[in-house]
């Protein structure tokens, strides 16, 4: 006897119906949800360990949480951040089980032909410029920009997804923001200090192996506030960047 199905009889079936329906027992509902965002998730958990096997190992761990606490999901609407939940509290374990970094993988490489500033001739490369900067964040800063940047979650569904209250998370944003933009000035100006016009910095930077990292950040960023020259850079940098549409600093706020 074929069993009873609780999903609506629809081609594209919403995630409050397959968590509802996997919530009743239905196997294929638990399906549909691995084959949704096993990968995701799986990306998302190797951003943070840097490490295919372990990230598995997380994913494997978040669907087995799922079959057996989906009955007490209480809002079928908030599936994808209690997934995303999920994720980083087992990532964040393995991570500290391995006394490992975690380390922010990859920011979204949006192809698309332009003009740039400093050279930069395609958005797919202000991408890599911002995946750069965010290199000079902490772990933490780096997890909520991965969050909201790359995986999309924003609002109540950040808030879930960090354990954190709604207007805990608008502040926590509004900081990440700002650092964010600290972080890509400081790395814009770092990159062509030889070219516009500060000694100082072009000397200080002469041994750099251009790894942005929190404590390069800082130096960089403390020596731009002191630098009318640096500072004045930095601000037509910074929205050269706007300009081109580079997006992040919209996206996170």
């Amino acid at each position: 006897m074929t069993s009873m199905t609780t999903l609506p009889n629809s081609r594209i079936v919403s995630d409050a119906d397959l968590a509802r329906a996997a919530a009743a027992g239905d196997r294929g509902a638990l399906a549909g949800i691995y084959n949704r965002y096993a990968g995701p998730l799986h990306a998302y958990c190797v951003g943070i360990l840097r490490d295919r096997h372990a990230a598995s190992d997380c994913v494997q761990e978040v669907f087995c949480t799922a079959t057996t606490e989906l009955p007490k999901l209480r809002d079928a609407d908030k599936l994808r951040p209690w997934l995303y939940a999920i994720a980083r509290r087992s990532a964040l374990r393995a991570a500290s089980g391995r006394r490992r970094e975690a380390a922010f993988d990859e920011m979204p490489d949006h192809a698309a032909t332009g003009p740039g500033p400093f050279t930069l001739t395609a958005r797919n490369e202000l991408a890599q410029l911002i995946a750069q900067a965010a290199q000079g964040l902490s772990e933490r800063d780096r997890q909520v920009l991965d969050l909201a940047y790359h995986r999309g979650l924003a609002g109540s569904e950040l808030a879930q997804a960090l354990g954190l209250s709604y207007d805990s998370t608008k502040k926590l944003l509004q900081r990440l923001r700002d650092t964010v933009e600290r972080s890509l000035g400081a790395l814009l100006v770092a990159r062509r200090a030889a070219r516009h016009g500060c000694p100082q910095l072009a000397a200080d930077l002469s041994g750099w192996d251009q790894q942005f990292t929190v404590l390069m950040r800082k130096r960089i960023a403390r020596h731009i506030d002191s630098c009318p020259t640096c500072d004045e850079y930095r601000r037509s940098a910074l929205n050269a960047v706007a300009l081109l549409g580079g997006g992040v600093l919209d996206k996170v706020s």
